[in-house]
């Protein structure tokens, strides 16, 4: 079993507090760039939390001040109750997490990439490669056991990188972006095995700019632009709040027209003008 410090009964499993992180620029106008400003959230125990918005809203870079790669520059991070800042490796015990760049260690083959990350969480040699042949077995990659990382494609790494996140069994799973790349058979086995875990108790932020995505997996989301939550709540409260109940025509081709209920997408539209690029029709 991984290691896990003990956790307050009264803490959130994720607790986001007035984060504000900038970036130097050294070149240009402005002396800085604010890619996230001033957000607050939190996570609990067996929800999907979810930050919906396109490539550049602030999602990453609010999952890396998380993970503790990121210092921010205001505000305060905590998991399980422990400051990132300042008890990084207690909060790292009960974190798991799938950022959107690959971060697979080449030096290792598929299933040693797997147990020796189990590794770090003081999990046994057995109960590792344990661990990992189920997840192996989960995602479609049993017969890529020994395989080194160069030889896979881009959407079985993908998928030994969300399997990664979940050997130490973490109490919050933090996934940015986990379904790019992915055809849209193998996406709903992720689907499927992020949805067991969140009903087992595992709490969940899931950074998507996939409208399907959000609306199946998410209790709550926080809709994300230039850096700023706009609006938090359960996806059909969002609809709700902010288009209503009408449908919506939509040109799918010049000159034909549809109707559709509203959804997620339409209330991106509606808060900030702009339209939620990147989205899925499978």
């Amino acid at each position: 079993m991984a290691y896990r410090p003990p956790m307050p009964d009264d803490a959130a499993l994720l607790r986001v507090s007035h984060l504000t992180k900038r970036y130097r620029l050294r070149t240009g106008g402005a002396d800085h760039l604010e890619a996230v400003s001033d957000i607050s959230f939190e996570v609990r125990a067996g929800e999907c939390f979810g930050l919906l918005g396109p490539n550049g809203a602030g999602k990453s870079t609010t999952i890396h001040c998380i993970s503790g790669f990121y210092p921010p520059t205001s505000g305060a991070v905590t998991i399980g109750g422990f400051d990132v800042a300042r008890e990084p490796r207690r909060a790292r015990m009960l974190l798991g997490i799938c950022s959107q760049e690959d971060t697979l260690d080449t030096d290792f083959a598929v299933r040693d990439q797997l147990v020796r990350y189990g590794r770090f969480f003081r999990i046994g040699k057995p109960d590792s490669r344990r661990r990992a042949d189920a997840l192996l077995a989960r995602f479609g990659l049993e017969e890529k056991a020994e395989a080194p990382i160069e030889s896979l494609s881009g959407g079985m790494r993908r998928r030994l990188q969300v399997a990664r996140s979940l050997i130490s069994d973490p109490r919050l799973l933090v996934l940015d972006e986990p379904t790019t790349g992915l055809d849209p058979e193998v996406r709903r086995v992720v689907w499927q095995v992020l949805a067991e875990r969140r009903a087992a108790g595992t709490g969940m932020l899931l950074s998507t700019h996939y409208m399907e995505e959000a609306e199946r997996l998410c209790d709550r989301i926080a809709i994300l632009h230039g850096g700023r939550i706009l609006d938090i709540a359960p996806p059909g409260e969002l609809v709700a709040r902010h288009v209503g109940s009408q449908e919506v025509a939509e040109e799918v081709r010049p000159g034909v027209v549809w109707r559709r209920p509203p959804n997620l997408e339409d209330v991106y539209l509606k808060l900030t003008g702009t339209p939620l690029e990147g989205h899925d029709r499978d």
